[in-house]
Parts: structure tokens; sequence; C-alpha cells
């Protein structure tokens, strides 16, 4: 439940973390592996995640990432 400021943008980040455990999801989050409670299908063929720990807004997987992000969820 907490918020920790970085001085990295999200392009930086991808690049800095390990690609088998976090994946950007779309234009302004990235997830880890293990934050992922649920997923469930979306309007326009995107994909709803519910996270753990909890947040206050829905999570969407944009269209553009849905294929990655699952050969990236079903590869672990």
């Amino acid at each position: 439940g907490k918020k920790y400021p970085v001085e990295y943008t999200l392009e930086s980040l991808e690049e800095l973390l390990d690609p088998k455990q976090f994946l950007r999801t779309n234009r302004s989050h990235i997830v880890h592996i293990n934050s992922i409670e649920d997923v469930v299908v979306y309007a326009n063929r995107r994909l709803k995640l519910t996270l753990n720990p909890k947040t206050e807004k829905h999570l969407i997987v944009s269209r553009e990432k849905v294929a990655q992000f699952k050969l990236w969820f079903e590869g672990m």
C-alpha cells in the first residue's frame, strides 16, 4: 500500500528489470509475475488483472501487449 518515487522512465526500468519477472502491461504500468492474482478477458480483446496487493484502479493489459503477456504469463 506504499508508493515509492522512482527517478527512471518506464522505458529505463524495463531495461533494468528481469524480463522473466516483470512485464510492461500498458503505457503506465510494469507488473511483477508474483503480484498477479487473476486474469480475466476484458473489452476489446484486452485483459484485466487483479493484483496483490490490491490497487485502486483496474490494471488493463493493452491490446498491443496481450499476446506478449500470454506468452510471458503462461511461460512461468
